[in-house]
């Protein structure tokens, strides 16, 4: 689902407003990003990508691991059972305050988690993803 941008989509699941403002700023001085998405919990951002049907939704998700209700674990357990093979093409990123080891050791045991990365979002972090999707032919491009 690629546009002329590194990043053709993006979507971020964060239930802090303070952080999607950051991040768009981010977002939108890097240049490297054409469409980005937003969502203040995992259950509407599920929502979304069960209502795509078939077609890829985004190329890449910033996930927040933190969140009431459902956690970004919780919401990668959830779309992985749930959307298969058109989720495993996503690349996502997670994006934490927390400093659990434990916490990055859980990312690593989901195939779709290719960064773990601390808050607040910088350019290079998307640089990285940018970096990913053009280099692995697995990802939705």
């Amino acid at each position: 689902m690629s546009t002329s941008s590194p990043i053709g989509s993006i979507m971020l699941i964060d239930d802090n407003e303070i952080d999607h403002r950051m991040c768009k700023r981010v977002v939108e001085r890097s240049g490297l990003v054409g469409e980005f998405i937003t969502f203040l919990s995992a259950e509407e951002a599920l929502d979304h990508l069960r209502q795509a049907g078939d077609r890829p939704v985004v190329d890449a998700i910033l996930l927040d691991v933190n969140m009431p209700r459902m956690d970004g674990f919780e919401f990668l357990e959830t779309a992985t059972a749930e959307l298969g093979e058109r989720f495993a093409r996503v690349v996502v990123m997670m994006l934490t305050t927390s400093l659990n080891p434990r916490d990055k050791e859980r990312a690593q045991q989901f195939s779709v988690v290719r960064d773990y990365c601390n808050k607040p979002l910088i350019i290079e972090y998307l640089q990285r993803l940018a970096d990913i999707l053009a280099n692995d032919p697995e990802t939705a491009k």
